[in-house]
């Protein structure tokens, strides 16, 4: 048990790191390159990041169960991820990108459709080759290699802040960090074994099955993050997506401790019986609803001063777009055991459709009300309708709750 507890110890504070990281390149872009060109920058990576959820079909959640089912399929499993990272990858990539084009006209150029497919499919990678180190059971690995993501992340965008620093070089530092990290993943993991050239579909169809609705709500969830991104782009400004970017990084940042504890607590949920997951559910809802109570008051209290310290006072609109989305990192934190609980009990559709109706409902809100509302009032959006999926899966956990209970 210590053991456990030491190894999850351990990958916190690899995740705490790894966090500090895309916060260092954060506050380099946002103080080098201000409101305007932050905004793009941070425009441009969402595409990528939106490509790489869209491409990654759930494979790295079922390259864990596969490779802990049967470890002899690591080889063709090292062979399928490289090739659905780059060809899915740069398919997602070229979607997103015309999905932008028809969004801004023709305003793309090249730095934006260069960086996207090279983002994508190299942070794809790197998202199956991380988890095929947690499947080896190989924590230590995983810790490392996303620390290092981190530290090349920082490096690069340091090298990229001198003699001038320019959107374009902040972008190139962005893809040679990801290309960095993916090589070194790659060393680490594919050492002594025989990769083969060959793509095996039936696996690939395998292990789609197996992460079909994890996948689908996984996705709808990222996008309810990312959506205001997109309503920004279409009817705001550059500068709106600075700030947004900057109050949208924290936020993200204080997701983390919902998602680790969360990585604890579904094996537990998985191996209990019943009754005993029932009281084990409950428990950890009660927690985690305290929990983060505290830490969002607490974060309330100290964004003006630290968002003015750390960003410079040209970030100060950021204070109330985060003000407005803290109450979405509470509805996603407490949601989140629940979401493990129903996960843990079989993943029944109605946990999708929650995803699937929060997302479909803040798109129309935020379409709709954009010009009435701005900035702020997307993130009020989008924290309402983390609200609604809250309450949705704390429903849907209730009523499976009492079943098993009886």
């Amino acid at each position: 048990m210590r053991a456990l507890i030491h190894t999850y110890a351990e990958m916190l504070l690899a995740r705490g790191l790894a966090i500090l990281g895309s916060f260092g390149v954060a506050i380099l872009t946002a103080r080098m390159l201000g409101p305007v060109d932050r905004g793009r920058y941070y425009y441009i990576v969402t595409l990528a990041a939106v490509g790489v959820q869209i491409a990654s079909l759930g494979i790295h959640s079922s390259n864990t169960y596969l490779i802990a089912r049967t470890p002899a399929l690591l080889a063709q499993i090292m062979a399928n991820t490289l090739w659905i990272a780059v060809v899915g990858g740069v398919a997602a990539a070229a979607g997103v990108l015309v999905f932008d084009l028809a969004v801004a006209g023709h305003e793309q150029d090249v730095a934006l459709v260069a960086s996207v497919l090279m983002l994508t499919p190299s942070l794809l990678l790197f998202l199956y080759l991380s988890n095929i180190a947690v499947a080896l059971n190989r924590p230590r690995a995983f810790n490392g290699l996303i620390i290092l993501n981190g530290i090349a992340a920082v490096g690069a965008a340091l090298l990229a802040s001198y003699p001038s620093p320019r959107l374009g070089g902040f972008l190139l530092a962005a893809v040679m960090a990801s290309l960095v990290a993916c090589a070194v993943a790659w060393i680490v993991l594919a050492r002594g074994v025989k990769i083969p050239r060959r793509f095996d579909v039936p696996l690939l169809r395998e292990g789609i099955a197996y992460a079909l609705r994890a996948h689908i709500a996984t996705l709808l969830g990222f996008l309810m993050t990312r959506m205001s991104v997109m309503v920004l782009r279409q009817f705001g400004e550059f500068a709106d997506l600075g700030y947004w970017s900057i109050a949208a990084q924290i936020a993200d940042a204080l997701l983390i401790l919902p998602a680790t504890i969360g990585l604890l607590l579904f094996p537990a949920l998985v191996r209990a019986e019943k009754a005993a997951r029932v009281r084990q559910y409950r428990a950890a809802l009660l927690q985690l609803g305290l929990l983060m109570t505290v830490v969002c008051a607490a974060a309330a209290a100290l964004a003006g001063p630290a968002i003015a310290i750390i960003f410079g006072a040209a970030y100060e609109p950021a204070v109330a777009i985060f003000l407005a989305l803290l109450p979405g990192v509470f509805f996603i934190g407490v949601g989140s055991a629940a979401s493990q609980f129903l996960s843990a009990s079989g993943f029944p559709w109605s946990q999708v459709m929650a995803w699937l109706c929060g997302a479909a409902l803040q798109a129309l809100l935020s379409v709709a009300l954009f010009d009435r509302l701005g900035t702020v009032g997307l993130a009020w959006i989008q924290s309402g309708c983390a609200g609604l999926v809250c309450v949705w899966l704390l429903a849907s956990s209730t009523v499976l709750a009492s079943a098993d209970r009886h």
